[in-house]
């Protein structure tokens, strides 16, 4: 598919065609039916461009892509359905089996996408933060959540940006030069997260991502993108390698902060003194 091809081969392309790319995936639905000439007016570039974009990604022409991208619209249905065919094949079959099955294909399939270089990176922004936001709504802010309070476990000055929007305008005008925004999206994407990262770009912010393709409407305006497979036998996205993603970015954090050990000790004084835990 289309975009399983653009997730291998995005880095390689050229200005000119990422751009292309970046229409498919804003409006896939609408250019597979475009001409080749209807999509180059609509993208302002030129019909060599598209030409070169599809055999950049490894389609033979442009007709072939079209046809590709035409297959999938076809095939798209609503979350319901998809939902009422899962509950259909999982009367039929071991559904549990098959769910462990593909969160070890996930795990797999994260692990080859993020080398430990890019791991230590990610790593190392979030140690040099003055701040950090994190963000993510819908499904996606449980995965927030632990991620925020994991960090904030072993280093200071590291918040969970409201998912309540009334809030997030006080919250984002303490951030700039020096900070770090962390946005987690997965499909279906919150538009609102994207929003967020781009004001945070705006005003000088890095930017990094969790989510499921490079090319993911976040992942084009990060600085930094770790991927994590989603793939489930229900409609519902995985988070297993989101969730394994995280246990590497705060395993790297604490070994390699200065001062983790001690944000744990404060921390872990004050569950003591107010007797959060009571077994």
């Amino acid at each position: 598919m289309l975009k399983d091809r653009l997730r291998k081969r995005y880095q390689f392309l050229t200005k000119a065609q990422k751009k292309v790319a970046e229409f498919f995936l804003a409006q896939g639905e609408e250019a597979a039916f475009l001409s080749i000439s209807h999509l180059a007016h609509q993208v302002k570039t030129s019909e060599a461009t598209i030409l070169r974009f599809a055999r950049a990604i490894g389609y033979r022409g442009y007709l072939e892509l079209q046809r590709d991208l035409q297959n999938w619209v076809r095939q798209k249905i609503s979350p319901p359905q998809v939902l009422q065919q899962a509950i259909v094949r999982g009367s039929r079959n071991d559904i549990y089996s098959r769910i462990f099955e593909m969160d070890r294909r996930n795990l797999s399939e994260t692990q080859k996408a993020n080398s430990k270089d890019q791991i230590e990176k990610a790593v190392k922004e979030i140690i040099k933060a003055r701040k950090i936001g994190i963000i993510g709504f819908r499904s996606s802010h449980a995965v927030a959540y632990l991620l925020f309070f994991f960090i904030g476990q072993v280093r200071k000055d590291c918040e969970l940006l409201d998912s309540n929007l009334g809030s997030l305008p006080s919250q984002l005008i303490n951030y700039g030069v020096g900070d770090l925004l962390i946005g987690i999206s997965f499909p279906r994407y919150a538009s609102i997260t994207l929003d967020i990262l781009k004001y945070g770009k705006k005003v000088g912010c890095k930017i990094m991502a969790i989510t499921d393709n490079p090319v993911s409407p976040i992942g084009q305006i990060s600085d930094l993108v770790l991927v994590a497979g989603h793939k489930s036998s229900t409609y519902f996205n995985s988070f297993s390698s989101a969730v394994t993603l995280i246990n590497c970015l705060v395993a790297g954090l604490s070994l390699r902060s200065k001062v983790s050990v001690k944000v744990l000790e404060s921390v872990d004084q004050i569950v003591a003194d107010w007797k959060f835990l009571l077994i």
